[in-house]
């Protein structure tokens, strides 16, 4: 009582040998106290750690808790709250000299026959043996070590520590309340779904959404029945072309493609108009199913060059020399209409330009469905997007055209790919890129040059 409180540490590695540390000043405490440790390094590994002044001053007979904290200096391992028992005595009373005694001189000294004190100190003897052996029993029964646990107890901090109840399986008939069920599912649709890891509930969610929907987003400004603002706020063209779909609202339910995206205001634009107007926080997703605008597929078939159209007996070749043939009083838009009102179910031959127009028509613009966006930008050496650029994944039906914004956007499963582009006119054909998809979006860039052509000599005009 009165003195400063002194503990002393000693850090020792997994091999046993003390290993030098720091010891945390400004969390090591007396526990329920504020008074700050001094540290006295005794040696390596050995640290004195004082409290001086410690305020209210503990009491004869007080148990306190020293909750030290370090840092092992060779590894930078911290440990935290390792708890040593202090108990407070009284100082010692007086400077008397004791020497030792004999059996006779105790009994003098305390003033008892001999046979008496004989008496007492082998009754005092055998109880002392009985509880030693009791002991013993209670700790092979138990398998535990009593001084250790009541050390551990003393370490225990009810405002931080938790206690675990076992569980107890032989009983039957127990269900839970009904708020306690309401609080369970509330806890289970709040959950913030993240990846997971393979082969639990969490990845097969995981990989659900991703596969049905790119993007979700609200509403915003004053929105019309075919643009309006979005909180999205993904870089310009990235939802292009892509299918959005109203989840709430008078319009839930209604889907419509994007004709073009903007990061500013997260702006959208339809290729077609809702039937009517959405309010502002109307919510919606944007789900990975990529269509070009009509406007766009029309071009693609009618843009083909006539050379193209070759082999005899395909439908090309058949449509060029009709074409080719017709003139004076020919009704030429008898001969479109023929050649268009022609059903799809007739060009059933692998092979022919009809059954090969169909599968095109058919699966035109597709970019996929897989998790993963590859994203492919092309430019030219001053990072301007070109327009008009076709990427197509080698291999594969999937090609799609570059818009104003240069960018197109595939959606693939993890995967090697070859990605080739045929570029707009006046550039030249640039090398084929590789995108390898692993469990990530990734982006790609296609820069073209433009195609170099032959001096001009403008000749001698006189």
């Amino acid at each position: 009582m009165g003195d400063d409180i002194k503990v002393v540490v000693n850090v020792i590695d997994s091999t046993g040998a003390h290993a030098a540390a720091t010891i945390d000043t400004t969390t090591t405490r007396l526990n329920g106290y504020s008074a700050a440790p001094t540290v006295n390094t005794i040696a390596t590994g050995i640290y004195e750690i004082v409290f001086s002044g410690v305020t209210p001053a503990p009491a004869e007979g007080d148990r306190l808790i020293a909750k030290i904290n370090g840092t092992v200096t060779s590894t930078g391992t911290a440990w935290t709250t390792y708890g040593v028992p202090v108990v407070i005595v009284a100082d010692e009373r007086g400077t008397d000299s004791v020497t030792s005694l004999d059996a006779a001189g105790v009994r003098t000294a305390v003033g008892l026959a001999s046979a008496n004190l004989d008496t007492q100190l082998n009754n005092i003897n055998t109880q002392v043996g009985t509880i030693d052996g009791i002991v013993d029993d209670i700790l092979v029964d138990t398998g535990t070590d009593i001084p250790a646990s009541i050390a551990a107890l003393n370490n225990f901090d009810p405002t931080t520590d938790q206690v675990i109840v076992g569980t107890n399986t032989d009983k039957t008939d127990y269900a839970l309340s009904s708020a306690a069920n309401d609080a369970i599912g509330a806890a289970f649709l709040a959950y913030t779904l993240t990846k997971g890891t393979a082969g639990t509930i969490e990845r097969a969610f995981w990989q659900a959404l991703k596969a049905t929907q790119l993007a979700d987003g609200e509403v915003s400004g004053t929105p019309t029945a075919s643009a309006f603002d979005t909180n999205l706020t993904a870089v310009t063209g990235a939802y292009n072309h892509l299918l959005l779909l109203f989840t709430s609202g008078s319009l839930a339910g209604e889907a419509r493609p994007i004709a073009t995206y903007n990061s500013t205001n997260g702006r959208i634009t339809l290729q077609e108009a809702l039937t009517s107007a959405p309010s502002s926080s109307d919510e919606f997703i944007v789900v990975p199913d990529h269509s070009h605008p009509v406007s766009e597929i029309v071009e693609g078939i009618f843009n083909e060059p006539q050379a193209g159209y070759t082999t005899a007996g395909t439908f090309g070749y058949y449509l060029d020399s009709q074409v080719s043939a017709a003139g004076g009083a020919v009704d030429t838009a008898a001969i479109a209409d023929a050649v268009w009102d022609e059903s799809r179910s007739g060009h059933t031959t692998s092979g022919t330009f009809g059954y090969y127009l169909d599968a095109q028509v058919s699966t035109a613009g597709s970019g996929g469905s897989g998790l993963y966006q590859v994203s492919v930008l092309v430019q030219d050496a001053s990072n301007a997007a070109l327009q008009g650029a076709r990427i197509n994944v080698d291999g594969t039906v999937l090609t799609l055209t570059t818009d104003s914004s240069g960018i197109v956007t595939f959606n693939l499963d993890s995967g090697v790919y070859l990605l080739t582009c045929s570029p707009p006119a006046g550039f030249d054909t640039p090398t084929s890129l590789v995108a390898t998809v692993t469990n990530a979006d990734v982006s790609k860039e296609f820069t073209l040059t433009p195609t170099s052509s032959a001096p001009c000599d403008v000749p001698w005009v006189g």
